[in-house]
């Protein structure tokens, strides 16, 4: 049991530091009142968007969608990577627009095919709906391939501030800082 703890103490330090504390990875995402109005209502109040959240991870899953829905975002939610190039299949099979998402937010490490690998099915149909990436196992490779298909990396463990401002930066086309 040492080992997987040593490895993810290599990968990321916050939520080996959080396992070995005997408390849940998904306790990081509990914010504060305080910590959640940091985020400022001026940082809400921007454009309602139609998000898409794909995660294999029902509690992150809930979580996130949870955390968006708060800040009046429209959220559906799929479990799978494809489940998700289904669903964009029967989207452009029923001739509706293929820009009827404005955001996807999706996890890496899913069974059966990976977020990027998703995101490059996607982006050869020409689909280009801004992503943010979940990982708890951020590394070169994955930076470097989620840059070149324009893919922000939220790196997990993430507060819902962090999730939040994440997600307006994205929407509003920059990068987002910190």
């Amino acid at each position: 049991m040492a080992r997987p703890v040593l490895l993810l103490r290599s990968v990321v330090p916050q939520f080996a530091a959080t396992v070995a504390k005997g408390s849940s990875p998904m306790s990081l995402l509990q914010e504060s009142e305080e910590e959640e109005r940091a985020v400022g209502d001026s940082l809400r109040r921007g454009a309602r968007a139609r998000i898409l959240v794909v995660d294999d991870d029902g509690e992150m899953l809930r979580i996130v969608g949870d955390t968006l829905r708060q800040d009046g975002h429209e959220v559906r939610q799929l479990d799978s990577a494809p489940a998700l190039l289904d669903m964009l299949v029967r989207i452009e099979a029923s001739a509706f627009p293929l820009d009827g998402v404005d955001l996807l937010v999706l996890d890496h490490r899913m069974p059966r095919m990976t977020g990027l690998h998703a995101v490059r099915t996607i982006r050869n149909s020409a689909w280009a709906t801004p992503v943010v990436l979940m990982t708890a196992y951020p590394d070169a490779r994955v930076e470097a391939e989620a840059l070149e298909l324009d893919v922000t990396v939220l790196s997990k463990p993430f507060t819902r501030e962090v999730l939040r401002r994440t997600v307006i930066s994205k929407l509003r086309g920059r990068r987002p800082s910190g």
